[in-house]
């Protein structure tokens, strides 16, 4: 979950990034930072990923979970 985390930190000004950060509600990315870091996290993990995905995936922890299951 470290580099997820520093992977976000990258796109977000939110500071306290953790497993329980939402997506939505703590880290007001604008659309362009979202598509940016979900290349990012796609080429890093090598899952596919698409915007919806942080809406199904709420949390960081969440994403997490599900980058390690695939």
């Amino acid at each position: 979950m470290d580099k997820l985390i520093e992977i976000i930190e990258n796109y977000s000004e939110y500071d306290n990034i953790n497993g329980k950060t939402e997506f939505k509600e703590d880290l007001g990315l604008s659309s362009f930072d979202t598509v940016c870091m979900i290349e990012e996290i796609e080429g890093v993990f090598g899952v596919k990923l698409t915007p919806k995905d942080f809406t199904r995936y709420k949390t960081v922890q969440e994403m997490a979970e599900y980058i390690k299951s695939v």
